[in-house]
């Protein structure tokens, strides 16, 4: 574990080129910032999902018409209320009909469970944009049963806990009172990171409200057992650690501080799970002192006898890693070569790369490749060295991007990572107003894409490059699309012929839209992008995707189309709203110290 977090450590924070070469997978296209929407665009796109809406009963697949009345819905609110809730009451009546068929022992369920939740979060937070109550009420009805969801191993509930919140931070805005009933609902299951991640926006928006629930969550937490139920003891921690006085009411934030500082000052040390978690909190004290200096201070010496306790019971590896940041950190490449014999192998390979970062970064590249040749394990001794001759070739070549992402890529090992190296250049370039420059590395990549065999990477790469042309010349885009929509027509007949043998790639005789496949995805990509399009050209972004052969495909394409011109997202990029949250690491059972604790880090400081 070592081994790899050095490398880990070394790469990313110190050598880090303008350009990765990571592998990657096709992104999503960028959904652009709300623009006025030109009036005649906007006609042209209200009169196709006219024409639309009548399409969509004669979808088959339930997935795909409740997609398309979904989407054609959301347009339609400000414009036909009546029309819109009667299209989302349809979708929803067809999803509450759909869980309740669901065949447990059906081999594909968890297949169908996926299809569901992903309907379910388009429908609901749809809903949730326009009307607060019916969005509640599609949220309830769509639930699944918890009968059913302890039929099922592995079934992952916190799915309903993510959807809740995210429903919730959705009418915060309009409705808190309603936002925080939701929340209270998910707080009774216990305190999860969503309802925490949750607390600053509805304080925000409504200061009561935010009370209200940082009361109800720290109650939660004072009577559960944190020393029993690790993840509470994380949501305690960030909980602490991100809603403070004087937005927290300073009475209810010391119950907190308590509650915590009493499982971890009383928490039991004669196992080995008690002594990690022990452990794991000695390595925040630098965050939790100046609270318990501010907020407890009479407990202050207990918390440094405990300290001081626990300090002699770490792990000698620890202790020694921690001294090795130390001195990474203020020491000078002589102390820290210095100290190379008193450490282990794992160790020396830590501190040679980080002792040649040293070098390399007080412009002595002729030492830092001497120490880089010192590094015991053979593997990272070469990708040290790779990093310090493309460190060297970047200033002879006098940090000229393109020069640089022409070499790189030409050292890459496959397409997609001479794409990424080109691409991120290129947007590099028009970002500083290099328009010219960015354009011949695109020009670059079409020519690798067009001497490249057909391949999964080959399709994404071909729409990748439209994407990237977006910006700076949407006519070469479209030039990119043209014949890849007849590829895609020809490999989605082959694909149909060879549904359920490979792949599944329909239901109910329709193609599954977003796929899940290689080739699903090249087409939830292409969709997107057309959809972008249609706000430089509605007309041609139109003409491309009509030229797609299945109807339903076409339809859901064109429906994406029009939401995009009239400044919607489209539903293959539903605003399904993943919060940000940083685990600590506080406990972690198996591991014994924070340099190996998920999300932690030996610093605390640079956490944040």
């Amino acid at each position: 574990m070592l081994r790899s977090l050095a490398f880990v450590l070394f790469s990313a924070l110190v050598f880090v080129p303008h350009v990765c070469q990571a592998q990657i997978s096709v992104p999503p296209a960028p959904v652009p910032a709300p623009v006025k929407v030109d009036p005649a665009t906007e006609k042209k796109a209200l009169d196709l999902i006219e024409s639309l809406a009548e399409q969509v009963g004669n979808l088959h697949s339930p997935s795909n018409r409740m997609r398309a009345e979904c989407s054609v819905a959301d347009m339609l609110w400000s414009r036909d209320e009546k029309r819109a809730r009667s299209l989302f009451t349809s979708a929803l009546t067809q999803l509450v009909t759909f869980i309740s068929e669901l065949d447990l022992s059906d081999p594909e369920i968890y297949q169908e469970l996926s299809r569901i939740n992903q309907s379910r979060q388009e429908l609901v937070m749809r809903i949730a944009a326009h009307d607060a109550d019916l969005a509640v009420t599609a949220l309830r009805q769509t639930k699944l049963q918890a009968d059913a969801v302890g039929r099922l191993r592995g079934y992952d509930s916190q799915n309903e806990a993510t959807l809740e919140m995210n429903v919730a931070s959705l009418i915060a805005n309009k409705d808190p009172e309603a936002a925080l009933k939701l929340a209270r609902s998910g707080l009774a299951r216990g305190v999860s990171w969503n309802v925490i991640n949750f607390l600053p926006q509805l304080y925000q928006k409504d200061q009561k409200s935010g009370q209200a629930l940082f009361q109800d969550i720290v109650a939660r937490i004072k009577n559960d057992n944190m020393s029993r139920n690790p993840e509470l003891a994380n949501n305690a921690w960030n909980l602490l650690n991100t809603f403070q006085p004087p937005q927290a009411d300073e009475d209810t934030y010391r119950d907190l501080l308590s509650a915590v500082l009493g499982n971890m000052l009383t928490a039991s040390r004669q196992t080995q799970s008690g002594m990690s978690m022990a452990q794991n909190f000695y390595h925040q004290l630098d965050r939790i002192a100046p609270l318990v200096e501010k907020y407890a201070p009479s407990r202050t010496a207990e918390l440094r006898e405990w300290s001081q306790t626990v300090e002699r019971t770490l792990d000698p590896q620890v202790k020694m890693y921690q001294d090795l940041d130390k001195v990474t950190q203020n020491g000078t490449v002589d102390e820290m070569l210095a100290l190379a014999s008193k450490y282990p192998p794992e160790f020396r390979n830590l501190l040679y790369q980080n002792a040649a970062w040293k070098a390399v970064t007080a412009g002595d590249a002729t030492r830092a490749k001497e120490i880089a040749e010192m590094i015991p394990d053979p593997v990272q001794r070469r990708q040290v060295m790779d990093q310090l001759d493309n460190q060297t070739a970047r200033a002879a070549e006098g940090n000229n991007k393109i020069v640089e992402a022409r070499r790189l890529s030409e050292k890459a090992r496959n397409i997609n990572q001479k794409l990424e190296i080109i691409l991120q250049t290129a947007n590099a370039l028009a970002t500083e107003g290099d328009k010219k420059a960015a354009l011949d590395l695109l020009n670059e990549a079409k020519n690798i894409l067009a001497s490249s065999p057909q391949s999964a990477a080959q399709l994404n790469g071909r729409v990748r490059l439209a994407q990237a042309y977006l910006k700076l010349d949407p006519e070469q885009a479209f030039t990119v699309l043209q014949p890849l929509i007849a590829k895609i027509n020809e490999l989605v007949a082959a694909a149909s012929v060879l549904d359920g043998i490979d792949f599944q790639y329909l239901k109910d005789g329709e193609w599954v839209m977003p796929g899940v496949n290689n080739l699903g995805n090249v087409i939830n990509s292409l969709d997107l992008t057309l959809a972008i399009l249609g706000r430089t050209d509605f007309d041609r972004a139109r003409t491309l995707a009509d030229q797609i052969e299945r109807p339903e495909m076409r339809v859901l394409m064109e429906i994406d189309l029009a939401q995009t011109a009239l400044g919607g997202k489209p539903m293959s990029q539903p605003d399904i709203r993943r919060p940000h949250y940083v685990r600590i690491g506080v406990y972690d059972n198996q591991l014994s110290g924070p340099t190996r604790a998920q999300g932690s880090c030996v610093r605390p400081a640079r956490c944040r």
